[in-house]
């Protein structure tokens, strides 16, 4: 029994009228094929159809009669199901197996038809492609208005060219897959009205030098009258950085077979030959035929960048709806402020760029659940490092509070002339450690919190040096072994610091931190819960590198000699004894160069004296001389700074005194100190106040010596 349906009747009046938009005769439906056959049937369309299609009537008959046989009732359907063996490649097969089959032989056509009036064309070519049923189907004459109804339910698409048929039209547009070799494709070149990969497309298209070869010798002289009106399209060379023209063979040999057969006419010799009237005819034709399709070429280029762009703007909508889930998740775990603290960073971008944010996917529980370990792992060490701020900018102040407590028990204890340890020794000892990590972040410390702690300083700093003075007496022993506790208190007893190149005498050698070089590090900072407070307050325990201050038996030997030439006893003089030496005024014998018109004489102080001996050698050991005031004022001025890049001392005439003392700075550091902290644009001499450099205790002993040229007796130094 046949399916009748007015629907399908009047399908098949519209069908048997002709299409404006198709080309070629009408062709019978083919009969039912091979599923290897399936892909060139669908390359050919509807032209291709081996049988003559039937009436209306046969149509329906022939469709529904083998669907008839597998229509049972009662038992015989369950002893039909009892017979189809299961086929064990599907055994393991989820959801209804066998669904599209029995869409196609059970359910009547005009509601399948019905149906596919819903879908799009890339729906239709996918279908087609299921089965074999549902191939020969949907590719036969009959049911061409299927392919019309899916491409009119496309908005702003272009319309059917006269060159395709409606499948061909929907495998240009809508398919996915290389017309080459079958693989996933996107480019499409929209002259030649090919979808190919890169790989084929010299398979496909032609450059014009090879279709030049390929053209058989007698059409070679009409190549170029027949080139101009192929199809063409452009493609990149990477090598040379050009651009290729390709043209389709297959619109190529069409063209050269018109011209042959419209233009070419037969002379009186027999030869074919151009006629001129044809020709123009023929001209006139093709070019019309030309712009009209590159004006459709055109409407395809622009519509493809519209859906290009249209997919776009919905995938990145996509994206942006999967990123703002995903940042309020975060947010609601706590993850805020690490959110807050990547932008600060400048490192926001490549987190929501992370391959598993950036994915046009909308966001569910089971994705969030497979993501969020990772999004985690990726915050993790933006919260290390904003914690770690938030503890440093609790624990520092607490440090820096400490440290001020500590310079005024000092400053009122009357500290600084016998030696006290450093601030970095404090840290080490722990004192103030439980106040400090103990009490919550959020909370102030009181001006006297470390008051209790502090009463423990006085016998801190009795063992504390007790224990580095026995460090320098073995420093001392290694060079002089009979050295004691009184050695240290000798003028002749220098110390050095390697990093700094400053010398050092006993007691001030204790209170050298050089800040010169790295803050010390401790192995593990665990006790501090991740905190520096050593490089957080600048402040290294003393000497914690053993071979950063050490005994120098060079330097005491010079300045032994030194004191021998101003009459001191360099086993019994002490620091003090050689302070009182600051009027004293030395010359060096072997420096200066008498016996010429102009005399030099080489004098100094006895600072500049003990750095002129350990430059030059015991060789040049200076002797003491009677000066004049006029020499003395001279060796004054000469030890003045004379340039900003002079390695003087300064300190500001502005700042207070405090308990620590006024901050010894280089000229730099003056000058910026001044215009920051003062507001001074310009720098004067009432500014500041440099500090003497022939102290031990500064870093700027230098070679101090006075060249003194003499032209008269009357101007000669008294000696």
């Amino acid at each position: 029994m046949t399916r009748k349906s007015a629907h399908l009747q009047s399908k098949r009046k519209a069908d048997t009228q002709t299409d404006p938009h198709t080309t070629g005769p009408t062709e019978p439906v083919q009969k039912r094929i091979k599923s290897s056959e399936a892909q060139d049937l669908d390359e050919k369309g509807f032209e291709d159809q081996q049988v003559s299609e039937p009436s209306g009537d046969d149509v329906t008959e022939s469709t529904s009669s083998s669907r008839n046989k597998t229509r049972v009732s009662g038992d015989s359907s369950k002893k039909a199901k009892k017979l189809v063996p299961v086929d064990e490649r599907f055994k393991k097969v989820r959801g209804r197996l066998g669904f599209l089959h029995k869409l196609v032989t059970e359910v009547p056509l005009d509601v399948i038809f019905e149906i596919f009036a819903h879908l799009k064309p890339l729906d239709i070519l996918r279908l087609s492609r299921t089965s074999r049923d549902l191939h020969n189907l949907l590719t036969s004459r009959s049911s061409e208005h299927v392919w019309r109804n899916a491409r009119l339910n496309v908005e702003g698409l272009p319309p059917l060219p006269t060159d395709l048929n409606e499948i061909q039209y929907a495998k240009l547009m809508f398919d996915t897959i290389c017309q080459g070799c079958a693989t996933h494709c996107h480019s499409v070149f929209w002259d030649c009205r090919v979808r190919c990969c890169k790989k084929c497309v010299d398979q496909i298209l032609f450059s014009e030098p090879l279709l030049y070869y390929k053209v058989s010798q007698t059409h070679k002289a009409d190549f170029y009258k027949v080139i101009r009106y192929v199809p063409r399209d452009l493609i990149h060379q990477k090598l040379r950085g050009s651009m290729l023209e390709l043209f389709l063979p297959s619109a190529f040999r069409t063209i050269l077979d018109d011209y042959q057969q419209n233009v070419k006419v037969l002379n009186d010799e027999g030869e074919r030959v151009d006629d001129a009237q044809k020709l123009i005819a023929w001209e006139l034709s093709m070019k019309m035929k030309r712009n009209e399709h590159r004006r459709y070429t055109r409407l395809c280029e622009r519509w493809s960048n519209d859906q290009r762009n249209s997919r776009s703007d919905e995938l990145q909508e996509i994206r942006n709806q999967r990123r703002d889930r995903i940042e309020d998740r975060l947010i609601e775990l706590g993850w805020g402020p690490d959110l807050e603290g990547l932008k600060h960073e400048g490192h926001h971008h490549s987190f929501w760029n992370h391959k598993l944010i950036r994915q046009s996917k909308p966001l569910t529980d089971r994705v969030w659940d497979r993501i969020a370990p990772t999004l985690f792992e990726q915050l993790q060490p933006t919260r290390d490092r904003r914690l770690q701020r938030e503890q440093t900018n609790a624990l520092k102040p607490r440090y820096e509070a400490l440290k001020k407590c500590y310079n005024i028990c000092i400053f009122e204890q009357n500290l600084k002339q016998s030696g006290y340890p450093p601030f970095g020794d404090v840290i080490e000892s722990n004192i103030g450690y439980d106040i400090i990590f103990n009490t919550p972040y959020d909370q102030t410390l009181s001006e006297d919190a470390f008051d209790e702690e502090l009463k423990m300083l006085p016998s801190f700093i009795d063992d504390w040096k007790q224990r580095k003075r026995q460090e320098l007496i073995e420093m001392v022993q290694k060079d002089i072994p009979e050295a004691t506790v009184d050695t240290l208190s000798l003028a002749k007893t220098v110390f050095f610091c390697r990093l700094c190149n400053d010398l050092l005498w006993y007691p001030g050698v204790l209170e050298h931190c050089c800040h010169t070089g790295p803050y010390w590090q401790r192995p593990t900072l665990d006790i501090y819960r991740g905190f520096n407070p050593y490089v957080e307050c600048e402040a290294d325990p003393w000497n914690k590198h053993p071979t950063r201050i050490s005994f120098s038996p060079q330097y005491s030997m010079d300045l032994s000699s030194t004191m021998q030439a101003c009459g001191l006893d360099p086993d019994t003089a002490s620091r003090e004894d050689v302070d009182s030496l600051d009027y004293v005024i030395l010359e060096c014998k072997s420096c200066s160069r008498p016996g010429r018109s102009t005399t030099e004489r080489v004098f100094m102080r006895w600072s500049g004296a003990f750095l002129h001996t350990h430059r030059f050698g015991q060789s040049h050991v200076p002797t003491l001389v009677k000066p004049s005031k006029q020499l003395q004022r001279k060796v004054k001025f000469f030890e003045q700074p004379y340039n900003r890049w002079s390695r003087r001392i300064y300190t500001c005439n502005y700042c207070p005194d405090t308990p620590t003392g006024k901050k010894n700075r280089d000229y730099d550091d003056l000058c910026s100190h001044l215009r920051r902290e003062h507001g001074k644009a310009e720098i004067t001499r009432k500014d500041w106040n440099w500090v003497p450099s022939m102290r031990f205790t500064d870093n700027a002993l230098e070679d101090v010596f006075l060249e003194w040229p003499v032209d008269d007796s009357n101007d000669m130094p008294q000696i």
